[in-house]
């Protein structure tokens, strides 16, 4: 398992790049365009994968600023949100390449931004830290194409091809 999210780690940052590099020939003005999505435009998906990352990861390692809400836009623009998120892409490596497999059998305690305690199977939260990464950044590519943007693939099975990542994490 950890291997596994060894490899999501460096596919979640592969995947964005290229998603961001997509985001770049859009407008600021196209960027912030309300849209009837999820948290309303492709910027403020982004931002809310950038806060989102961040609290899980506050979660997980018990560091980190408050989050106190995941619904904000701080990165007005894609310079202030790429090195925010390269800034949670470095932390989720580190977090995945430094986990003790142990842990993942281990019970994360935590409260939600609305107060509430939680305790869940860590392995369960970092797989759905990993796939609400990819949940939105699909909205955002199917949005890019919306906008007559050919976003570059950004499936799994294509960062594997291109890298090779897994044949290099085995054992």
């Amino acid at each position: 398992m950890k291997n596994l999210f060894v490899t999501l780690s460096l596919y979640n940052r592969w995947a964005n790049a290229r998603l961001h590099a997509a985001m770049a020939a859009l407008s600021p003005r196209t960027l912030a365009a309300p849209s009837a999505v999820n948290f309303g435009s492709i910027l403020a998906i982004a931002n809310h994968l950038v806060l989102a990352d961040r609290l899980w990861l506050n979660r997980f390692t018990g560091q980190g600023e408050p989050v106190p809400s995941v619904d904000a836009a701080p990165y007005p623009d894609l310079a202030a949100l790429a090195a925010a998120r390269r800034a949670e892409e470095e932390r989720a490596e580190a977090f995945c390449r430094d986990l003790d497999p142990a842990r993942l059998g281990e019970t994360l305690s935590y409260v939600t931004t609305d107060g509430t305690p939680m305790a869940l199977p860590l392995a369960l939260c970092l797989s759905h830290f990993f796939n609400h990464q990819t949940h939105h950044r699909g909205q955002i590519h199917g949005l890019l194409g919306a906008y007559g943007i050919k976003a570059a693939d950004i499936d799994l099975l294509g960062f594997e091809r291109e890298t090779a990542t897994c044949a290099g994490l085995s054992g």
